[in-house]
């Protein structure tokens, strides 16, 4: 497969239909693997059909079926070891900190910030290095597969200029101008809460004029009348959409906090986004300026900040009143465990969160993360929940009363405590990465997995995986004595041979559960056929 740059989208979506098999995900237990399937997505970039157990000889006429002629449909059969999944979602990274990925491991949080990280962002103040840099940037995650991302830009104007590049991209994006005006550098922070709002409310302006959608689809859930899980579907459907961005609570003052509070009770469909409850030293800091407060997320709640599309990245120090306050509010939470070990900060309790039923999703925090995409963030969190149970394996476990149940964020009751019993399955983490993102981002009825009327954010997946026929010619039934003069002789590079990604090694007759499971824990951009957004080809390594 050559390694060629994808083209920049278009205007319009092509009218495609794919035919093979889709990975995508149903709840936080169970993913659905459809083989022989057939999927269609019309010129608007929704998904307009899906057949399951279909013959590939009975394709043409299915299409016929739903009165899509031959030659107006661009069809793509997949091979074996090659499957669609919905598009990753990356609910929290600060693009001016990309420069910075791998570099600082002394640091913790508080420091790490003040020797790295305002000294990065504060070079963003000039246009011509910050168009460089986040132009490389939002290429380069869109080749990770993130589909969707919340960005974190800085506190100068500049931050129009990231949310123009993935505008341009044709990525899905929440793009945040920073707001802190106490507490950070003196070269590095905002004269005044009022210059703060006042640059806010000039950046949100331009980001719903400049980045806007003229033909968007209409959201799935209004074509069919109503709601999807009882939710109203957002305003507006442009891909780039400005989110509100408070880096924290040290950073901002109770006037800027306020000021914030009032932008989202004038415009409810304004999400925001910030952290909370990351170091302890933070934690510690946070308490401090708010004496009295009952908890750090309180404080964000005294001024109205906590609602359904707020995303409240990392939460590693919660207690459970904190946890109820963030269900109550039906606020989000992104999780970044990569960050969250690079920068020693600790592990937070996703079963808990997940058995509170609070919506949770999966972030890469770079440069407090070391690695660019959503599956470095699983293979993070799967690690993380790991490392919970096995620190705490000797307790003697709780028990709940056969009587309690958790109706969870995927709208299934489960027993109280049922997430928190084990480490993260490989179908939660999924979950966490595709639908869970889209709960965080209040997007579920529009992405997150392959149902019809959503739209088609979308990974094809090249794994590689050779036929069951060709592998069973090269082996021949050769003798061990033949084998062993093979082995003794110089033969030809096996990662010659095709290898797209040495680290993904997988046998013919490996079925679609173990060759998905390989991937998100082995796979990379290698393996990223192609990457589409609302049905535009926006990225990976061939042009369709």
């Amino acid at each position: 497969m050559p390694s060629v740059a994808a083209p920049l989208p278009t205007s319009k979506s092509t009218k495609r239909a794919f035919y093979g098999t889709l990975v995508h995900s149903l709840s936080l237990t169970e993913i659905e693997y459809l083989e022989d399937a057939l999927l269609g997505v019309d010129e608007r970039g929704t998904i307009a059909f899906l057949e399951k157990s279909v013959q590939q000889d009975q394709v043409d006429a299915r299409l016929q079926a739903h009165g899509w002629a031959a030659g107006e449909v661009q069809v793509i059969e997949m091979q074996r070891g090659e499957f669609l999944m919905p598009g990753l979602i990356d609910t929290h990274t600060h693009a001016p900190q990309y420069l910075n990925l791998g570099y600082g491991q002394q640091y913790e949080l508080l420091d790490w910030l003040s020797n790295l990280t305002f000294p990065a962002e504060a070079k963003f103040a000039d246009a011509a290095h910050a168009r460089r840099v986040y132009d490389s940037v939002v290429e380069r995650v869109i080749s990770a597969g993130t589909t969707t991302c919340c960005w974190y830009g800085t506190i100068h104007s500049t931050t129009k200029i990231l949310a123009a590049i993935c505008h341009r991209r044709g990525q899905r994006a929440f793009v945040g101008k920073c707001n802190m005006d106490r507490n950070s550098a003196d070269y590095y922070q905002e004269e005044s809460a009022q210059k703060s709002l006042a640059d806010t409310e000039d950046y949100v302006k331009f980001v719903r004029a400049r980045c806007a959608d003229p033909e968007a689809p209409t959201p799935a859930a209004k074509q069919n009348g109503g709601t999807v899980g009882g939710k109203t579907p957002r305003r507006s459907t442009a891909l780039v959409q400005p989110i509100l961005t408070p880096r924290f609570a040290i950073s901002c003052s109770d006037e800027l906090m306020s000021g914030l509070g009032d932008m989202m009770d004038r415009d409810p469909d304004l999400p925001l986004q910030t952290h909370l409850a990351e170091n302890p030293a933070e934690v510690d800091f946070a308490l401090s300026l708010y004496p009295g407060i009952e908890s750090y997320t309180a404080a964000y709640d005294r001024f109205r900040l906590l609602r359904r599309n707020t995303v409240l990245a990392h939460c590693v120090f919660l207690s459970a009143s904190e946890l109820d306050l963030i269900k109550a509010r039906d606020s989000g939470i992104s999780h970044c465990a990569n960050s969250n070990f690079n920068l020693r900060s600790g592990t937070a309790r996703v079963a808990d969160m997940l058995d509170k039923g609070i919506k949770v999703s999966l972030g890469t925090d770079n440069s407090g993360g070391t690695a660019i995409g959503i599956l470095s963030a699983l293979r993070s969190a799967s690690t993380a929940s790991k490392t919970i149970i096995f620190h705490e394996r000797d307790k003697k476990p709780e028990t709940a009363s056969s009587d309690d149940s958790v109706i969870n964020t995927d709208g299934i009751s489960r027993p109280a405590g049922f997430f928190a019993q084990s480490h993260l399955s490989v179908e939660t983490l999924f979950y966490l990465a595709t639908l869970g993102g889209a709960q965080v981002c209040n997007l579920e009825d529009r992405i997150g997995n392959f149902v019809v009327g959503k739209e088609f954010d979308a990974l094809l997946v090249h794994t590689g995986q050779k036929t069951i026929a060709s592998a069973a010619a090269a082996n021949g039934g050769a003798s061990i004595d033949d084998e062993i003069e093979k082995a003794l002789a110089s033969g030809e590079s096996v990662l010659a041979d095709g290898v797209d990604n040495p680290a993904l090694m997988l046998e013919p007759d490996e079925g679609i559960e173990r060759v998905f499971e390989k991937f998100l824990f082995t796979g990379d951009d290698r393996n990223l056929r192609a990457v589409f957004v609302r049905g535009r080809q926006i990225g990976g390594r061939e042009i369709l």
